[in-house]
């Protein structure tokens, strides 16, 4: 068997493997189709938040959210030393990169040094911060990665693992706004803050730009949200996932039916160019952003179902609080990133904890289809009871466990699937005992 085969005879069994594996706890009958929860939920239809209450109900998501969503139109021009050092050290405690000891990770399939580990935290540069910060404004041009240190190279959990990299914070779509504090000490990167994430990104990767042009982006009059799950624009270049907005340059249809949008790309100085280009009115983008209803909740969920998973956003897909965060911002709803900040951020909660199996389903054979079911550490979006009165959810699963003769076996589905709340995680546990709230708007 020569070697090439080899490779490609291991890589389809992987994919079996997985595909086995998703099957496991998939639901795939009707249940996985949105029109089967739609079609039971005749209400949802209605809209829940109108568009002219959004910016304060954004308001209050921000101020829920401990400030972990900021308000860029009102980021000030200047920051002090003790404001940067609270930021990167913020960013670093994320993965608990602030600490001296050395973390058990791997870096090119060796354990990491504490040469490089060192290296990584002197490189933020935090004992020779500036006394004052001029802020600079650019927008990121691709899909673009935000690290908690900055370091190019991955840190992963074992020495073959290359999806989980711990030092992956997410991914901005193309066109995002940021406030851009400092430079690491190697040039490499800089600093910067965004809508609902804080961390290192290559320049390179970014436009430069004056603070009245940015202010177009982060606080756009006319604009498209992307409400495919993925979306290149214009076709073949940048690459945007679900909530991604694209600025307009003329608020109504052109003559030939497509949208007339500005696409940030960067000169040889990484100066701000503003591309006019036209793009086709299609079913991948919406003037503004969708209606605010549950079953538009659902139908966007939906349009994820069968996906990678992506810790961070890698590998141009979805983790399971980067999943909920898209759905909810095509209805226009800004939820912070991560799933413990989205359990704090919502507008009505009911805590789980300490709660009986039948007091928990009753509360969900209470809740609404859209609503957002938390554990330590995970988020799914709750879909309703099926017609045998099970709860049954939509979320971005990494891996889940099985447990036969005292052997634990741990699955990894990396998938967006549609199961019930049976399945469990290492501790033996089934999802619907490891709940700790659920919460909507």
């Amino acid at each position: 068997m020569n070697k090439k085969f080899s490779i490609l005879l291991g890589v389809i069994l992987m994919l079996l493997s997985m595909n086995a594996q998703a099957a496991g706890i998939a639901i795939q009958d009707n249940r996985a189709t949105a029109d089967y929860w739609v079609g039971k939920n005749k209400p949802g239809e209605a809209v829940f938040v109108a568009t002219a209450d959004l910016d304060m109900l954004n308001l209050q998501i921000r101020q829920k959210s401990a400030n972990t969503i900021v308000n860029l139109a009102e980021y000030p021009e200047k920051v002090y030393t003790q404001w940067m050092t609270n930021k990167i050290t913020a960013t670093m405690k994320l993965g608990k990169f602030d600490k001296p000891e050395v973390p058990k990770l791997f870096k090119g399939g060796s354990a990491l040094t504490e040469f490089s580990y060192t290296q990584a935290q002197k490189n933020c540069g935090l004992e020779a911060l500036p006394a004052v910060c001029v802020v600079r404004y650019a927008l990121t041009t691709d899909r673009t990665n935000l690290r908690l240190l900055p370091e190019a190279n991955g840190w992963f959990t074992s020495e073959t693992d290359t999806h989980y990299d711990q030092l992956q914070g997410t991914v901005l779509d193309p066109s995002e706004p940021v406030a851009v504090l400092i430079d690491s000490q190697d040039k490499e990167f800089v600093f910067v803050e965004s809508r609902s994430y804080a961390g290192w990104i290559k320049p390179s990767e970014l436009a430069f730009t004056d603070k009245a042009t940015w202010l177009k982006y982060v606080t756009p009059q006319n604009y498209l949200t992307v409400i495919a799950s993925r979306k290149t624009i214009p076709q073949g270049k940048a690459f945007y996932q679900m909530g991604g907005r694209v600025l307009l340059r003329a608020a109504d249809l052109q003559k030939d039916g497509s949208w007339a949008i500005n696409a940030p790309s960067a000169d040889a100085n990484g100066i701000l160019i503003e591309q006019g280009l036209n793009i086709p009115n299609d079913n991948g983008v919406v003037k503004g952003a969708l209606a605010c209803s549950e079953n538009n909740l659902i139908r966007q969920a939906f349009r994820f179902l069968g996906e990678g998973y992506g810790w961070g956003g890698l590998e141009k897909n979805v983790d399971c609080s980067a999943f909920v965060q898209d759905v909810y911002r095509s209805v226009g709803i800004e939820l912070p990133r991560d799933a413990d900040k989205q359990e704090k951020a919502m507008a009505r909660s009911i805590s789980m904890k300490d709660m009986t199996r039948d007091q928990r389903l009753e509360i969900l054979k209470k809740s609404k289809p859209g609503s957002l079911l938390f554990t330590k550490g995970h988020v799914m979006m709750y879909l309703g009871t099926d017609d045998n009165d099970e709860p049954i959810i939509i979320h971005a699963v990494s891996s889940y466990y099985t447990f036969d003769n005292d052997q634990t076996a741990k699955h990894y589905v990396r998938k967006v699937l549609v199961t019930d709340l049976h399945f469990m995680s290492r501790d033996k546990v089934e999802m619907i005992d490891r709940l700790t709230s659920v919460g909507n708007f």
